[in-house]
């Protein structure tokens, strides 16, 4: 089952999408990467490692929590980061509060689904 998000049509304003995500195909598997859209680009230090929430890797689509929630349902796996993106994954009971780490003060969550 494929749901991409860039087919996903929604009369939301551009103030309800709050969040950037892409989805990434390899053969029958889905990667959805989101992120909160204030952290699009941003460079974050983890101990010796530099990580960067890039264009490349989470997109430019802005999308709405309907979006992101379709994306999730159907991907395969997910690599979330921000506070918006990792509350609504608690609220709709997708993760637990003990699956999501801290970055500098960045949740950030990955979902792989068996």
């Amino acid at each position: 089952m494929y749901c991409v998000w860039s087919n996903i049509r929604t009369s939301k304003t551009l103030k309800d999408k709050n969040m950037i995500g892409k989805t990434h195909l390899s053969g029958s598997k889905m990667l959805f990467a989101c992120c909160d859209k204030e952290l699009i680009n941003k460079e974050i230090k983890h101990n010796n490692t530099k990580i960067v929430i890039s264009e490349k890797f989470y997109g430019t689509q802005e999308i709405t929590k309907e979006e992101f929630l379709k994306n999730i349902n159907c991907c395969s796996s997910a690599n979330i980061f921000g506070k918006k993106a990792c509350d609504l994954l608690l609220k709709n009971k997708v993760v637990l509060k003990e699956q999501i780490i801290y970055i500098n003060n960045i949740p950030h969550t990955q979902i792989y689904k068996i």
